[in-house]
């Protein structure tokens, strides 16, 4: 007895419903085709799961069904049928049209010359080409039992890629897209709106209350914003804090209406926990209607709610201040960076009188950066630097470069430091080598400590304060009455001498608040028994003045520009 297909009437096959079923689509307008092929797979398993066989008598009629059924593992071709390359057709259609690449194709023909094998190889993404004639029902079975195979295997990859991408694109925490699929949303040819909710004062929660309680608030915004999001609306975690809402063809007046009703809603629903009871306050920043760069658009638009005073929302403008402090910054930034890798930070000195003496005492050194020629202050790019995280390198540049300056000679001189040096773990060895490599003793030098963030509250910063007191180098406080700098500060150490703000002294001929503010001061330091540096001396009659107010010591322009080399001047 052979195996070849034996002519019978087709059989009903029972199946179980519950059992998982591999399905096969027979595309023959052939219908004993149809029959022969079940009978010989009546009792076809793989995995001790069964097939189920779904009939198309057509091209046409088998678009319809691969169309509606994704999930048909392997399709048997004929080749000829309505056309003379119907079958081809339908190839394509699977491939190029529905891009169905994971069903396996066989083509299986009556008529091989219309369709020759290395041709439909070359041309069509098939996977096994059959001619009917040796199709016996063992070798049907093997054709089958592999194409099935490959099936599974290739839909096992495609189920770990899409893990794999939906690892890739949700926040793990809320169970959000994030910001990869936001940028995969995002649609760079159309005009979109975006909107940015940022948690104000979010590290403090965290830092009060812990990180478990830092979740819940994320959790406990993402619950009431999902609460009121329309159709035309998604919800997305960026980073940390940050949510995000694209909005598809909204009107500026109703995205009104809905920001307004998202922040009131957040803003009286405090978040209740054991027993705390949190409420939550949100900037919020808008692109509207906007075309190219949506995210960092956005961004900005946040960032000037949050610049201007948090918990208020701000839509995106080109005309926006922040705008062009980036760029700014984006600019000097790069120029900062080449400075320190060319050797372009530079020390100018400015000479310190002794107001009673009129004698030079020390030196101030001062940055300044050179850039294609020119030499600019610190105005222009310190700011920068502190937010670019070069302030340190600076720093530790300038004092280099003054310890050479006084290494052969016996005067002192003073330099500016920041709240970042003095987080710096290891800024005091830094100090402490460079001194001895110059022959600096500590006495010659005064830190001026320059502040814009408080450092009393800053563990590291006082510690190393205190070491360098220690040590024998002086402190001072620099623009006294400025930034944090202020009568709370001089407690915390032992300090030489404070350095009133320029802007007290500069036109203290003329303003009589800034006489009081200088007099008060001078009273104060006075009691405690600080000397006093007032800057920004610019003519005589100023420094006349702060002489008979009883001012220690005076810089400014009137004795001296700062210079890259000391200069030395008659007595005042």
């Amino acid at each position: 007895m052979n195996d070849e297909l034996v002519f019978a009437p087709e059989e009903e096959i029972t199946i179980d419903e519950h059992q998982e079923l591999y399905t096969v689509l027979i595309v023959d307008d052939d219908a004993e085709v149809h029959s022969f092929t079940k009978l010989a797979l009546k009792d076809f398993t793989y995995n001790y799961n069964k097939i189920k066989f779904v009939s198309a008598y057509s091209a046409k009629e088998a678009k319809t069904i691969l169309k509606e059924d994704f999930n048909i593992a392997v399709i048997l071709l004929d080749v000829v049928m309505e056309t003379n390359t119907a079958g081809l057709d339908v190839a394509k259609y699977v491939r190029h049209e529905i891009f169905n690449d994971l069903v396996r194709i066989i083509i299986r023909t009556g008529q091989p010359g219309e369709a020759p094998e290395r041709f439909v190889i070359d041309n069509y993404d098939i996977n096994d080409y059959k001619e009917k004639t040796e199709l016996t029902t063992d070798k049907l079975y093997t054709t089958l039992r592999t194409a099935i195979s490959q099936y599974l295997q290739l839909k096992d990859l495609v189920n770990k890629k899409n893990e794999i991408y939906k690892i890739l694109i949700t926040d793990k925490l809320t169970n959000l897209p994030n910001r990869v699929k936001l940028n995969y949303d995002l649609d760079s040819k159309k005009h979109q709106t975006l909107m940015l909710i940022d948690i104000d004062r979010f590290s403090l929660l965290n830092d009060a209350y812990g990180f478990d309680v830092g979740d819940e608030v994320l959790l406990h915004v993402r619950d009431i914003v999902q609460k009121l999001l329309k159709k035309n609306m998604g919800l997305y975690r960026l980073e940390a804090d940050v949510f995000a809402i694209l909005l598809i063809d909204e009107n500026k007046n109703l995205l009104e209406d809905e920001v307004a009703t998202i922040k009131a809603v957040l803003d009286n629903s405090p978040l209740e926990m054991d027993e705390l009871s949190l409420y939550i306050n949100v900037s919020i920043g808008i692109v509207y209607n906007q075309l190219g760069n949506i995210i960092q658009k956005a961004e900005i638009a946040l960032r000037q709610a949050r610049k201007v005073s948090r918990n208020r929302v701000e839509y995106y403008r080109d005309s926006l201040d922040i705008i062009s402090t980036i760029e700014e910054n984006n600019s000097w930034t790069g120029r900062i960076a080449k400075a320190l890798e060319k050797d372009n930070i530079l020390v100018y000195y400015q000479p310190i009188i002794e107001c009673a003496t009129g004698k030079i005492v020390k030196y101030e050194a001062l940055v300044r950066l050179k850039h294609e020629g020119e030499v600019y202050s610190p105005y222009h790019f310190l700011k920068t630097a502190r937010y670019a995280g070069y302030l340190h390198k600076i720093t530790c540049k300038v004092f280099e470069k003054a310890c050479a300056k006084f290494e052969h000679n016996d005067l002192k001189f003073s330099i500016n430091i920041t709240d970042h040096d003095l987080a710096e773990y290891k800024f005091i060895d830094f100090i402490e080598k460079t001194s001895k490599k110059h022959n600096i003793h500590p006495s010659r030098v005064v830190f001026e400590i320059l502040e814009e963030t408080s450092m009393s509250e800053n563990v590291l910063a006082t510690e190393n304060l205190k070491k360098i007191s220690e040590l024998g180098y002086a402190l001072s406080i620099d623009d006294f009455g400025a930034q944090c700098s202020n009568f709370s500060q001089l407690g915390l150490h032992e300090y030489e001498s404070i350095k009133i703000d320029g802007k007290f002294i500069k036109d203290i001929d003329e303003n009589k608040q800034s006489r009081i503010i200088t007099e008060s001061i001078l009273f104060f330091t006075g009691k405690v028994g600080f000397k006093t540096v007032a800057e920004f001396v610019h003519s005589k009659e100023i420094y006349d003045i702060i002489k008979n107010m009883g001012v220690d010591y005076a810089q400014g322009y009137y004795f001296g520009e700062p210079r890259p080399e000391l200069i030395e001047l008659k007595d005042f």
